[in-house]
């Protein structure tokens, strides 16, 4: 569902044709019921329709998720679910940070700005481990400057490329190392990794600018 709803929201606002608006509307209970995967897509929804049933439904679930954002945020001091398994968590509070942004569009007072920047400062720098390098490199006063993708035999990186970041790799502390193999915490992607910052950073730019 949270494709379909993403889908359907961005060609009813892009086309402004009724086929898509009756989607969202005649599937509401299995939209609302994803969420926390498709709420992004929600919000542009609830632009879209302005439909008072349909905001007041999907409200109350953002007012859910909110809750349950706030209970993870707590268990640890960097304001972000924070929940490493085998990779770093990076790539996924990249995408938290995304998310973020069009939860406070929608809802302000349940989702503040602040989330979005506390995403993106775990990503440069503030985060658990003995190197605090950002895991973007080439941005920041120290960044990753060794990474595992296509250049990973030449002990290099390339700017701008996001790595998934410090990873809980046992039986050692959480550590972010200059190894070019170690692909649990120095993987480059681009879609949810380099995709997810940038958008990030001009998020940051615009809120900073309202």
């Amino acid at each position: 569902w949270p494709s379909k709803t993403k889908l359907a929201a961005e060609l009813a606002k892009t086309t402004g044709h009724s086929v898509y608006t009756s989607f969202l509307q005649e599937h509401r209970t299995q939209i609302l019921a994803s969420f926390e995967r498709a709420g992004t897509a929600i919000a542009l929804a609830v632009a879209v329709l302005d439909d008072p049933e349909f905001t007041a439904a999907a409200t109350e679930k953002a007012r859910e998720f909110a809750a349950q954002i706030q209970d993870l945020q707590q268990q640890t001091p960097f304001g972000v679910p924070y929940q490493p398994a085998i990779w770093g968590d990076g790539w996924k509070i990249q995408r938290f940070g995304m998310q973020q942004y069009f939860l406070h569009q929608c809802w302000p007072d349940l989702f503040p700005s602040e989330n979005l920047f506390k995403a993106l400062n775990f990503i440069l720098g503030c985060h658990p481990g003995p190197n605090p390098a950002s895991f973007v490199s080439g941005v920041g006063s120290t960044s990753v400057l060794t990474a595992y993708g296509i250049n990973r035999a030449d002990w290099s990186f390339i700017p701008g490329g996001a790595v998934s970041g410090t990873a809980l790799i046992r039986p050692d502390f959480p550590e972010l190392l200059d190894w070019p193999y170690l692909w649990q915490q120095t993987e480059y992607v681009m879609g949810g990794g380099a995709t997810h910052f940038m958008f990030m950073a001009m998020a940051v730019q615009a809120l900073l600018s309202e």
